[in-house]
């Protein structure tokens, strides 16, 4: 399938972010709950065909977290793009692509560290921006409201 993303340009590599270690198991310490994605929620789990409808009828800022279900950090930035959505509301789209799955247009992407976030304004003449790794709420509204 040959995928067109007009938004692939990216204005940021990286910006200021923790980082944790890739493929680590680590036990939870007792007293303490593990981390575990939200079944349901305000973030949509699209595939290449849907993300393609959305990048092109976008009327609102885009965000798109490329993920996978066996990335830690990953995890964790699903609670915090959760927590976006509802302070944000219809303000903002935010959809999550399973890298796993979506191995294809990772690849087109270049999509190499996870998470990836890729932030898509509604002005086709900007570049899209992309972040590698996990970012906290406080700074994804932050891109949202002043980048975009």
């Amino acid at each position: 399938m040959a995928t067109t993303m007009a938004w692939q340009a990216t204005r940021f590599g990286t910006l200021p972010g923790r980082r944790t270690g890739l493929g680590r198991s680590r036990k939870v310490p007792r007293g303490r709950k593990a981390v575990v994605p939200r079944a349901e929620g305000l973030v949509q789990k699209l595939n290449a065909e849907e993300l393609e409808v959305a990048i092109s009828e976008r009327d609102r800022p885009l965000v798109i977290d490329f993920f996978a279900t066996w990335c830690g950090p990953c995890l964790l930035l699903s609670n915090e793009l959760e927590k976006v959505a509802e302070e944000l509301g219809d303000g903002v789209r935010i959809v999550k692509v399973d890298t796993d799955e979506e191995n294809e247009i990772a690849s087109q992407l270049q999509i190499q560290g996870l998470p990836t976030m890729v932030f898509v304004s509604t002005d086709s003449n900007k570049p899209a921006l992309r972040t590698e790794g996990l970012l906290p709420a406080e700074t994804i509204k932050e891109i949202i409201l002043n980048e975009l």
